[in-house]
């Protein structure tokens, strides 16, 4: 992909400044230097001699988004096999890293760019440990330049708690109790494997103690059990969530666990819980229907002010099913949404912004317009939370990118197409 490398020093001056640190900065200035921000204010702020002025008036500039659990780069065409990498096979998966899968030739990437999603957090499917998320940006040549973070978590998939009991039900009640019940059961022997052999790897080198081959899958959860990357429970019912918080409680309360709810549909019932143990909520999408028929119909629109209001740190997605991968440019709409049924818009904001970047831990170089962050944002032409507004430049790291993809060609493409004249019209 082409760039346009910048001066040494650039300067954004006149837009309002979105920093999602705190309220907007009407005619804020932006400094960047050697790909960090150098300094962001009002008016009044320095411009260094010699810089590249861009003058910005009557724009938005805001932190470039980030997905906090997305598919985009392992789905090209969701009818070819052959495209999707979202599933290893096996039940326990933690050392799988999708960022070793992610196509950086993927017609999704530019697509998403433009919608001003640079960052994603690649989350994969498919077991009861579906592997690692990669905390990726959307601007790599090589998988190592894509990484900000690999690993920067471990996926757990929470079994489904609910039976069907109905007597039409297929499977049959005591089928679903029976997978219930060995999801459950390979939980627990996984985390419990994983401490044991935590505690094997170190005491190797003791007197006496023999050495210990290296099992990926297991060294892999102890950056979970240590606390250094979080663990990531996808459970959407109150059931599923609270079982799942039973399971710390009663499983791994010796340990340093930092859980994250993905999914959360049912996360305000829960909400008090969540918010005293300071767990937070990524929400898989706002844009959905209710997850049952006797729900009113904003109830997906409401849940992010619902959790937020209960004190519950929030994440926005935009859909982790391999339809959801190439519309991760929508991801604004979502935030939007929520921002429109209630959550303030600065947090609508910070759920697509500095949110995501805490949960992983990437935020002390990204989410947020302050100094000494990587100058990665972008430049809107409104409000970056409303529909009609449009991504006009994109930064990152202080390089500016190619704004192009596949969608603006088709555009161009299809409007020289050959017009037909309308048939002539009226009685015999």
């Amino acid at each position: 992909m082409s760039a346009l490398l910048l001066a040494s020093v650039l300067v954004l001056k006149g837009a309002t400044v979105h920093t999602a640190a705190g309220p907007a900065i009407p005619n804020g200035v932006v400094v960047i230097a050697d790909g960090r921000i150098l300094a962001v204010g009002g008016p009044e702020t320095p411009v260094p001699a010699g810089a590249e002025v861009v003058d910005v008036a009557g724009r938005h500039v805001a932190p470039a988004f980030f997905a906090p659990a997305s598919l985009v780069g392992l789905v090209e065409i969701q009818a070819v096999r052959a495209t999707n990498d979202v599933a290893e096979v096996g039940e326990i998966n933690p050392e799988a890293r999708p960022d070793a899968a992610m196509n950086l030739d993927s017609e999704a990437l530019p697509v998403t760019r433009s919608g001003g999603v640079l960052f994603a957090a690649l989350a994969p499917r498919g077991s009861t440990f579906p592997g690692a998320v990669s905390v990726v940006t959307l601007n790599g040549w090589t998988r190592e330049d894509a990484c900000l973070k690999c690993p920067a978590a471990v996926l757990l998939e929470w079994p489904s708690m609910s039976i069907d009991r109905r007597p039409e039900a297929r499977p049959a009640a005591r089928v679903q109790e029976r997978r219930r019940d060995e999801a459950l059961e390979l939980i627990k022997r996984t985390f419990r494997d994983a401490a044991a052999y935590r505690t094997a790897k170190t005491a190797e080198g003791r007197a006496g103690v023999p050495g210990h081959d290296d099992l990926a899958a297991l060294s892999a959860m102890r950056g979970v059990l240590d606390g250094s990357i979080p663990l990531v429970i996808r459970a959407e019912r109150k059931t599923q969530i609270d079982a799942a918080l039973r399971f710390l409680d009663e499983e791994l309360k010796g340990e340093k666990v930092r859980p994250v709810i993905l999914g959360g549909t049912d996360a305000p019932k829960v909400a008090a819980a969540l918010a005293a143990r300071k767990i937070p909520v990524i929400l898989d999408t706002v844009l959905r229907l209710p997850l049952r028929e006797d729900e009113p119909y904003d109830a997906p629109f409401t849940t992010a002010a619902d959790l937020a209001k209960a004190g519950v740190v929030v994440a926005i997605g935009n859909g982790q099913t391999p339809m959801a991968a190439p519309m991760t440019r929508d991801l604004p709409n979502h935030a939007a949404m929520a921002a429109a049924f209630g959550l303030d818009r600065l947090d609508a904001l910070r759920a697509i912004t500095l949110n995501p970047a805490k949960i992983y831990g990437v935020d002390a170089r990204i989410g947020s317009l302050e100094k000494g962050k990587d100058a990665s944002l972008a430049v809107f032409t409104g409000d970056p939370l409303l529909t009609e507004s449009n991504v006009v430049a994109l930064y990152d790291k202080g390089v500016r990118l190619d704004l192009s993809d596949r969608h603006k060609r088709l555009w161009k493409h299809y409007q020289s197409r050959p017009k037909m004249n309308a048939p002539a019209t009226g009685g015999r």
